[in-house]
């Protein structure tokens, strides 16, 4: 068979890749396109969440004959390197030939990615091309350098750009769009899922008391209020906070299952203990469910959530301030020692970070649960860290 990988974050993906793909299917007579969203790309940091990126292709190539769609890259972890994806397809379709179509930003930057030569020797490449002279220029430079096999793709171009589409959504309202570049399937996925444009307080709290109980909204501001006045008193990043606040209890309900799967997609590792307990798990789901669902990617903001509920060694600022912030808003009664916790914390955050930790294992001892590692591990470098600033 002739495959044909069509490689790329596709984000999101229009319909210029759909027209290029078509046509490479055609010209070169290929057996199916694969379309290969990229996960955790090293050549490209800042993108959307593989889950909405590959819902989105999905939708775009529905009933498309020759077209199909792997999540291989997505689902590797760490960095993605195109020679790892065609090491596997070469042991899994040994007798096949394959292809990987490439715009022609791409055929200049060929010698920059990893083990590029391996990738000459086992792939032959289709470049969409303009019939640039300085194109041609470099394929031939590849071929005498490396006996690369490079091809041309000769139709109709579509001048469609991923960045223009992101950023014409991000100047105007959803309502006012027109989506002439992308499925309307496509676009419908975008704005329902809120992509490209940040979310307010106010959509965000929306989004919030549809997945939260009500008493639970009321402590989640009650977090945001007081992560607010920590964040003040403390010269933190006082929207960091608030959002991280807002968002810290955002997977409080979901099923355990469902907050396992997020968790597994975003590569974050749970001990058997959190697969057990959903009130450890949230934390980390919540991560999760603020980077995918309101499209947080702030890493301060993300480990604030992730790690609110046990906290850990060496907090940041921002992560106390969240982890304390959680046990001391004005709506809790579980304690006689909050009053003195919600003074302190104004002035010596991390004395009220070592005295929550001892509380919270005294209670989990108290009634005879299992108590999680990273708690221990926190209080034990709280309670030296006090230790030694007191000799």
């Amino acid at each position: 068979m002739k495959i044909c990988i069509f490689g790329g974050t596709f984000d999101p993906i229009h319909k210029g890749h759909i027209h290029i793909a078509k046509n490479a299917l055609s010209e070169f007579h290929l057996d199916k396109v694969i379309f290969m969203p990229s996960g955790n790309s090293y050549m490209k940091k800042d993108v959307t969440p593989s889950i909405h990126r590959l819902n989105m292709l999905k939708k775009a190539i529905e009933g498309m004959e020759g077209f199909e769609l792997s999540d291989l890259e997505i689902k590797r972890e760490g960095y993605t390197y195109t020679a790892d994806t065609v090491g596997y397809l070469k042991e899994h379709y040994p007798d096949d030939k394959l292809y990987f179509l490439i715009g022609t930003d791409t055929l200049f930057m060929l010698e920059k990615w990893y083990k590029f030569e391996y990738l000459f020797e086992n792939l032959i490449f289709i470049v969409a091309d303009r019939n640039d002279k300085e194109s041609s220029k470099k394929a031939d430079e590849y071929k005498e350098k490396y006996n690369a096999n490079i091809m041309f793709l000769n139709c109709d171009f579509l001048d469609i750009s991923s960045t223009a589409i992101r950023e014409e959504i991000l100047s105007t309202s959803y309502d006012d769009y027109k989506c002439q570049d992308i499925n309307e399937k496509v676009f419908d996925y975008i704005k329902s899922n809120h992509l490209y444009k940040p979310l307010s307080d106010a959509e965000m709290i929306m989004l919030l008391s549809k997945d939260l109980k009500e008493s639970r909204l009321l402590h989640t501001l009650g977090v945001m209020d007081t992560a607010s006045a920590l964040a003040k008193a403390h010269g933190a990043d006082v929207r960091k906070c608030e959002t991280a606040a807002l968002l810290h209890d955002c997977a409080k309900y979901m099923p355990i299952d469902e907050m396992i799967a997020i968790c597994e997609r975003n590569f974050i590792k749970l001990s058997d203990l959190e697969k057990e307990d959903e009130g450890l798990l949230h934390s980390k789901a919540g991560a999760c469910l603020a980077y995918e669902k309101y499209g947080i990617k702030d890493s301060e903001i993300l480990e604030a959530i992730k790690w609110h509920t046990t906290g850990k060694p060496d907090m940041s600022l921002i992560e106390k301030i969240i982890f304390i912030s959680d046990y001391i808003e004005p709506n809790r009664t579980h304690s006689d020692k909050l009053p003195m916790y919600r003074m302190i914390a104004m002035a010596d955050i991390n004395i009220v970070c070592m005295n929550i930790l001892k509380d919270t294992l005294d209670y989990l001892e108290s009634i005879n649960k299992k108590t999680d590692e990273m708690t221990v591990l926190t209080y034990q470098y709280y309670k030296k860290l006090i230790s030694e600033r007191k000799q």
